[in-house]
C-alpha cells in the first residue's frame, strides 16, 4: 500500500508540473472487432496524434488487457502490433514477445470514429467510437505498460471509486452484468450473492430491508469493493503479456491466472436494517515472494454505507487498537484450550499479546439476537495461521464497552 501511495504521489506531482501543451490525454474507444465487443484505450488522441500511438484493449466477455505496441503513423492512419501471451517457452530466454495481429486504423469525423482492420491468420473489420478521455498522470503515457500502471497505481490497495470520470476504460471493464444467486437472509433483511462470470468469485449485495430502509449507500460500498477485487484479478491475469511487466515471464502468470481471486470466499454473518457484517478470505498470488493469505471480517453501518472500525464500535481504543479494558475483557472471556498441543500452539503464537495489536470485531446474527465475534485479523503473513475467532459474546454482555452510536445501531 505504501509503495502504491508513494509512486502515485510522484506521478501526480509530475502531472501537476506538466505545461499546458503536454501530451494529449489517453482516450477510450468502444466498438467491435469483427462481431465481438471490445474496449480500447490509446496513449493519446487519435484525432490529433502526430506520432505512433500505443494502446491496450480487452474483450468485454473476458476483461483481460492485451497490449498493443506502437507500430507506425501517417496522417490520420496508424498501425499497432498486438502481442500474444508470452510463456516461458516463447519468451523464457529473453525473446521479444510474439506478435499475434496487426491493427490498421484510420480516424474520421475529427476522431469520433476509428475504422480499419485486424489482421492475423484472417482479417476482420474494426469499428470503434470515441467514449471519453481521462487525466494524463504520467509524463507521458507512451506504452501499454504505462496504461497498465495507471490502473495498478490508481486503484490497487485503495477504495477510490472506479468511475467514468476517473477512468472510462476501467469503468467499462467492470460495468458488466453480474449473475445473481437466490435471495436469503432473515424476515426483516435479505441479501444475495452476485458473481462477475469473468472473475468467478461471489460478493454480497443487500436485496431489501424492513421498513423500506435505504440500501443504496450500502450497496454502493459493496459494489465498489467487488469491483476493486475484480479489477485486481483481471490486472493479474494480464501479466501473461510481456508488455505489462519487466523481465522474463512471471511464474504462474502464463495461464490466465486470476491470482487466486477466483477461489476467494465471502460470507454474510449478520444483516439488519441498521448493520451488516460479513467475512472475506482467500490466498492471493500475483508475483512476489509468497502468497497473501487473509481472513478478515467487516461491519458496516447500512444507512451510511460506511465501514465501522474498532474505535467506532468500542469506547476503549487507542489509535485503532484495543485499550486496556477491552483487551482484558476479551482475554478473560475467550475460551482457553485444555489440550496440551493447543496450549503449546497458543503459547508459540502468543495469542494474548496479539490481541493488543490485531483484535478485530464482527457480528453474527442468531435469530433476532446479535452476537459480537472477537478475533484476530490483519496478521502478518508469517503468523497468519495464528488468526481466527477467539470468542462469541451476546451484545448485551458488552454494553459497557460499546460506543453510544454503535449501541444504538445494535438496538432492534
Amino acid at each position: 500500500m505504501v509503495r502504491h501511495v508513494l509512486k502515485l504521489a510522484v506521478l501526480l506531482g509530475a502531472f501537476l508540473a506538466l505545461p499546458a501543451t503536454a501530451h494529449a490525454e489517453p482516450v477510450t474507444y468502444a466498438g467491435k472487432l469483427g462481431n465481438i465487443d471490445i474496449v480500447v484505450e490509446f496513449t493519446g488522441d487519435p484525432a490529433t496524434a502526430g506520432e505512433a500511438l500505443a494502446a491496450r484493449y480487452f474483450y468485454r466477455s473476458k476483461g483481460v488487457d492485451i497490449p498493443l505496441q506502437a507500430k507506425s503513423s501517417k496522417g490520420a492512419t496508424f498501425q499497432l502490433a498486438e502481442e500474444e501471451a508470452c510463456d516461458a517457452k516463447k519468451c523464457g530466454d529473453g525473446q521479444a514477445p510474439p506478435i499475434g495481429a496487426v491493427w490498421r486504423l484510420s480516424s474520421a469525423d475529427k476522431g469520433k470514429t476509428l475504422e480499419g482492420t485486424w489482421t492475423a491468420k484472417k482479417t476482420l473489420p474494426l469499428k470503434l467510437t470515441r467514449i471519453a478521455s481521462r487525466a494524463q498522470t504520467e509524463t507521458p503515457a507512451t506504452t501499454p505498460r504505462d496504461l497498465y500502471d495507471f490502473t495498478d497505481m490508481t486503484f490497487s490497495g485503495d477504495d477510490a471509486p472506479i468511475t467514468m470520470a476517473a477512468s472510462p476504460y476501467d469503468y467499462l471493464k467492470l460495468d458488466f452484468a453480474p449473475k445473481a444467486d437466490a435471495k436469503e437472509g432473515w424476515p426483516d433483511a435479505a441479501y444475495n450473492y452476485v458473481t462477475d462470470p469473468r472473475t468467478k468469485f461471489a460478493r454480497p449485495r443487500i436485496v431489501d430491508l424492513a421498513g423500506s430502509a435505504p440500501i443504496e449507500a450500502a450497496n454502493a460500498l459493496l459494489q465498489n469493493r467487488h469491483w476493486h477485487d475484480s479489477l485486481s484479478a483481471l490486472t493479474c491475469a494480464a501479466l501473461q503479456y510481456a508488455g505489462f511487466h519487466d523481465g522474463p515471464p512471471m511464474e504462474g502468470m502464463d495461464d490466465d491466472s486470476l491470482g487466486g481471486y477466483e477461489d476467494t470466499t465471502s460470507k454474510v454473518t449478520s444483516l439488519t436494517p441498521k448493520l451488516m457484517s460479513w467475512s472475506e478470505s482467500g490466498s492471493l498470488y500475483c508475483g512476489g515472494a509468497h502468497p497473501n493469505n487473509y481472513s478478515d471480517a467487516y461491519v458496516m453501518d447500512v444507512r451510511r454505507g460506511a465501514l465501522l472500525t474498532l474505535q467506532d464500535m468500542f469506547s476503549d481504543t487507542v489509535d485503532g487498537k484495543p485499550g486496556p479494558s477491552l483487551a482484558t475483557f476479551v482475554k478473560e472471556k475467550r475460551k482457553k484450550p485444555s489440550d496440551q498441543t493447543e496450549v503449546d500452539y497458543e503459547a508459540e503464537c502468543g495469542i494474548d499479546d496479539l490481541i493488543g495489536d490485531y483484535l478485530g470485531a464482527s457480528l453474527k446474527r442468531d435469530g433476532d439476537r446479535q452476537v459480537l465475534v472477537f478475533g484476530l485479523q490483519g496478521l502478518p503473513n508469517v503468523i497468519q495461521a495464528c488468526g481466527g475467532d477467539l470468542v462469541e459474546i451476546p451484545d448485551s454482555e458488552a454494553q459497557a464497552l460499546l460506543t453510544p452510536e454503535f449501541a444504538k445501531l445494535l438496538e432492534p
